[in-house]
């Protein structure tokens, strides 16, 4: 009963905005690995703009699968960006030796390349998100009023109210 209702709350937040916001952000913390500083400031995002929680938590699990296929590539990208970018590497240099920004890890390659892929993805999944949850919205609720897990939680509903 309690798992119904922490479900309930996580999902409250179901514009097709906010649903959307939360996939993209979602995609944001399984994309940039958790030990660095601008995972933690989006983490606090996550807690102050309201978004839908569950659809975050989702997502997250999701992308961090994504990220762990595609660690490779991200790396190498990342690797790129650090090394052959002449141009960038006084940047780098002074960033490095910045107060906070060491923090952030943007000096590995794992780090660059997936927060520049996150970053990247973010807007266009924002947009696909809304347009993807406004178009399924209905078909999915119908499907689920159909499951036997629903007809037994409203049963359920029904014999203890």
């Amino acid at each position: 009963m309690m798992l119904v209702h922490f479900f309930k709350y996580l999902g409250r937040d179901n514009s097709d905005t906010q649903i959307a916001l939360g996939i993209a952000t979602g995609m944001l913390l399984g994309f940039i690995p958790a030990i660095t500083l601008h995972w933690f400031i989006i983490f606090a995002v996550v807690l102050l703009v309201r978004m839908n929680l569950l659809a975050v938590l989702i997502s997250f699990q999701i992308f961090t699968l994504v990220s762990w296929i595609l660690f490779s590539p991200l790396e190498k990208l990342g690797f790129w960006v650090l090394t052959s970018q002449e141009a960038l590497l006084p940047l780098f240099a002074r960033a490095y030796h910045a107060p906070i920004l060491p923090f952030t890890s943007f000096n590995h390659g794992t780090v660059m390349g997936t927060t520049i892929v996150s970053l990247l993805l973010f807007a266009p999944l924002v947009l696909v998100g809304r347009i993807m949850v406004h178009r399924l919205r209905t078909p999915v609720h119908t499907f689920w009023l159909s499951t036997r897990l629903q007809r037994a939680y409203a049963h359920y509903r029904r014999m203890t109210d």
